[in-house]
């Protein structure tokens, strides 16, 4: 049986998965596909198969940094497990009539990863020259579109998908909040009501639009993706390092951090540990050093002959 057939005809729908899920499961399917040089089935479930996909994607070249990330190998390797572990609880057998076995094969191994976000210097670059970008987004003016986006991503610490998704009618401007959906967030679990300034709140009010109406519209004529590469541009214009939206959110999380003040409920974790290990840049948190604990040691005024 073919595992995409799998994935999309009983996965998806028993697991209920997004369809944007279910596309970047078909995406490692495709590379496996690629690899075994024909569509995967049960068949392929196998542990030496397997590790040896791992390996060779773990050669392969991206456009832009050179080898694949260990975190894209690794992902690849999720998604496989999850419809291997799925098959296996299912008691699945293979052609000869076997029972499927659990996966056993080595996990890729994913450095610790080192947080990178926006400092609020290079946000206000970015935000000032999309000030002047041209054209219009599904009716909605660019010079508009991007300033208040931008704005709204980092007053609010939220992911770019439950931005791109908000509509008027969960904007109050008067109370200066915008509400988020648990529909339209990750894991789908909780809605969120976070605060904006007088100032966005003033901007977007210039330009509300009818209560069932998307606030930033991209998705009406676009595909979530290709806003990226926009922000690309404009980073490159205003001569700031490209990092994508996600580093809206660190950025959100470090500042406050700084100050003191824990951002994981502002993000939505259940833990700090989560906050620190993913979304705290060091650049704006600063590091702890054990210089300001230990006591200095006396040199007795530099070098000289041993006694």
């Amino acid at each position: 049986m073919l595992l995409r057939d799998l994935l999309n005809d009983q996965i998806a729908i028993l697991k209920n998965l997004s369809d944007r899920t279910v596309e970047l499961y078909g995406e490692t399917l495709d590379r496996l596909r690629d690899h075994l040089g024909h569509e995967a089935t049960v068949d392929d479930l196998s542990d030496l198969t397997i590790a040896r996909f791992l390996r060779w994607r773990a050669q392969q070249s991206n456009k832009r940094k050179g080898l694949l990330s260990p975190a894209s190998v690794a992902k690849d390797s999720a998604h496989i497990r999850t419809i291997w572990n799925w098959c296996a609880r299912k008691r699945f057998k293979r052609s000869d009539g076997e029972l499927l076995e659990f996966p056993d094969y080595a996990r890729p191994r994913v450095p610790k990863p080192r947080p990178v976000a926006y400092t609020a210097e290079e946000l206000q670059k970015i935000i000032t020259y999309a000030r002047h970008r041209k054209g219009a987004i599904a009716g909605v003016p660019a010079a508009w579109f991007w300033p208040t986006m931008l704005m709204a991503m980092f007053q609010t610490g939220e992911r770019v998908g439950a931005v791109l998704a908000l509509r008027w009618s969960e904007v109050d401007l008067d109370r200066r909040t915008l509400t988020f959906l648990a529909a339209t967030r990750k894991g789908h679990r909780e809605t969120i009501t976070r605060q904006i300034s007088p100032e966005l709140a003033a901007i977007m009010a210039t330009r509300k639009r009818a209560p069932n109406e998307l606030v930033w519209p991209w998705l009406e004529a676009r595909k979530i993706g290709s806003a990226y590469g926009s922000l690309r541009v404009m980073c490159r214009k205003a001569g700031v390092d490209y990092h994508p939206f996600h580093s809206i959110r660190k950025s959100t999380a470090s500042y406050m951090k700084r100050a003191g003040k824990s951002a994981k409920t502002q993000l939505g974790h259940s833990s700090e540990e989560m906050a620190e290990t993913h979304y705290y840049d060091s650049r704006i948190v600063g590091v702890e050093s054990a210089l300001d604990y230990l006591p200095p040691l006396d040199l007795g005024g530099g070098p000289g002959k041993p006694k």
